[in-house]
């Protein structure tokens, strides 16, 4: 083989062919490349794997200076003659920076480039072309065919610093962007012909961007601020408050089921759903949490059988816009429609019947089981005055005639929770602690004058009068109320808690939760206990409850709920009776 040059294209392959002299010399030829990334060789076949320069040689085992040699390069079919870049040149202050555009040419050859920077403290280039100046110097940014390292191109770079920045302006003093636009800010500086070296930042990118040429892109609903600062002196800058807005968002949702919160099984209800404003993308869709009771079809709920569902209505265009609201499907078995929170004076009777009817259908339970045989006559009669005493601490309406603050502020989520006048409330009011406030049942709380009957109502009002209720007032929590309702008594200075509920000798763990009764307990070890009272779906996945407190916002009294029983399980709530059933 003679020493020869030869250019390929990646991916060929041919064959070398080596003669020795004289002729009867030995042909146990050895063969190697000098880059294996670009070429490999076997019994002088080569193949071209990749564009570069390699050098094949082939020897005489065991005469190494006994050599030839041949020069392969390989090329892309992508690969250019050569690369324009632009700008030419650089000369920018610190803190500035440019975008590279560069032509490969011939037109139809491969237009990726790979950029580097022979000094990174001066400036550095990202790998689409952007250079970002540094600091003041010189660097040399270099351009490579991603086809072809050999063909390349090089930027002369140098960076100084202009005049610096005194006071920074900004020619708008507040913006307003409709979502998915852009907007350049105006920066003026002091003096004018000063440094143009500036850095642009966004408070919250989620809402809108800045890029370093100061153009504002508006990307999400809200509000954010936009801050100019002098590369060289941060200390200088200057900001703008920027609201997005978005001429498709929807506002609000409402609905309308033709008054019917409270279905049949087979009953169908159809929704009417409104989001506004009109001209915003209005696409919604609506859910069931419970397919299985209520199921969604469009725009029509239908009613499968006895339960509680909780309907949302979902925007398309929000995540965080959505409406919620219950579908009881009731067959006559139990109620489920629970009773209002809270009234006005005028609602109170109406809502003592619906605490009566609920109270009715737990004892009614406890009567199926006692004429079933499931229970005798003695638990029986114990498990009914443990519903009645619960309930009596339910439905008992009061009120107060100025604020009362919730008992512990940082409780209060920020006085939603306080009571106030001219709004009725059923049941004992929440409060916990080390307090002897916590200790009452409505016997109590009566016989010691901390609520006083209103002459010709039916309500009761607050007793703050007194010094000695001047602070506090009288209820109990959750464990408390669960105590009264079972013993008929607390202690104080040896206050039931959920800790002590969830071990006390008088009560007995079980673990299957199908044979809830009314009276049983449902207690999580140090926060929280509800006492169930009947099954809310013939499946036993949904029940109802009776609880002093409990998770819903803004109001802390005695309150019953359809729950999932899979909640409880799930969160670690013990299952608890008395022992001496």
């Amino acid at each position: 083989m003679n020493e020869v040059a030869i250019d390929r294209s990646e991916g060929d392959s041919f064959t070398l062919t080596a003669t020795v002299s004289p002729e009867d010399a030995s042909t146990n030829f050895k063969w190697w490349v000098s880059d294996a990334s670009v070429l490999s060789v076997d019994a002088g076949t080569v193949r071209c794997l990749k564009p570069g320069t390699a050098t094949v040689y082939v020897s005489i085992h065991g005469f190494s200076d006994v050599r030839a040699t041949c020069l392969v390069t390989v090329t892309d079919s992508r690969a250019p003659e050569r690369i324009i870049p632009y700008p030419s040149s650089i000369a920018l202050e610190p803190g500035m920076g440019v975008q590279l555009s560069c032509v490969a040419l011939p037109p139809e050859a491969g237009q990726e480039f790979i950029y580097s920077s022979s000094n990174s403290n001066v400036a550095t280039v990202s790998e689409d072309g952007y250079v970002n100046v540094l600091s003041p110097g010189h660097a040399t940014i270099t351009i490579k065919s991603a086809y072809m390292d050999e063909i390349r191109t090089e930027i002369k770079l140098t960076s100084e610093y202009g005049e610096r920045i005194r006071e920074l302006k900004l020619k708008e003093t507040s913006l307003s962007i409709e979502k998915g636009e852009s907007y350049a800010l105006h920066v003026l500086t002091e003096p004018s012909d000063a440094s143009r070296a500036v850095v642009y930042a966004s408070a919250d990118e989620s809402i809108a961007t800045v890029d370093e040429n100061g153009v504002i892109t508006a990307v999400s609903y809200g509000n954010t601020d936009i801050s100019v600062s002098s590369f060289r002196d941060p200390s200088v800058s200057v900001g703008i408050p920027v609201s997005v807005t978005d001429r498709m968002r929807p506002e609000t949702i409402t609905w309308d089921t033709s008054g019917s919160s409270v279905l049949s099984p087979g009953q169908n209800v159809s929704l009417s759903v409104r989001l506004e404003p009109l001209t915003a993308n209005c696409d919604y869709t609506v859910t069931s949490s419970r397919e299985d009771i209520v199921s969604v079809d469009g725009s029509v709920l239908s009613a499968v059988k006895r339960g509680v569902s909780v309907i949302r209505i979902q925007s398309v265009y929000r995540e965080d816009l959505y409406a919620e609201f219950t579908l009881t499907v009731e067959d006559g078995t139990n109620v489920l429609v629970m009773p209002k929170r809270t009234t006005d004076k005028n609602g109170i009777s109406e809502n003592l019947a619906a605490i009566d009817r609920v109270k009715l259908s737990a004892l009614s339970a406890l009567e199926q089981l006692y004429t079933g045989g499931q229970i005798g006559n003695k638990e029986y009669e114990r498990r009914v005055n443990t519903v009645n005493r619960a309930f009596e601490m339910y439905a008992f309406p009061w009120t107060v005639d100025k604020l009362v603050r919730y008992w512990k502020a940082e409780n209060s989520e920020n006085g939603l929770k306080d009571f106030r006048p001219g709004v009725i409330y059923y049941g004992l009011p929440y409060t916990s602690g080390e307090n002897h406030n916590r200790a009452y049942n409505v016997s109590r709380a009566l016989e010691q004058n901390r609520y006083t009957p209103v002459e010709g109502e039916e309500y009761y009002l607050l007793n703050r009068n007194s010094e000695d209720y001047a602070t506090g007032y009288a209820g109990n929590d959750c464990s408390a109320f669960v105590a009264q309702a079972l013993w008929g008594y607390t202690v104080y200075g040896d206050i039931v808690k959920t800790g002590t509920l969830y071990y006390d000798d008088r009560l007995r763990a079980f673990d299957d939760p199908m044979q809830l009764k009314a009276g049983d307990l449902l207690v999580r070890h140090s926060t929280h206990v509800v006492m169930f009272l009947y099954w809310a779906d013939e499946d036993r996945t949904q029940a109802v409850f009776i609880q002093q407190g409990g998770q819903e916002p803004g109001i802390n009294t005695v309150n019953t709920v359809v729950g999932e029983l899979s909640y409880y399980t799930e969160n670690s709530y013990r299952l608890r009776r008395l022992a001496e059933y």
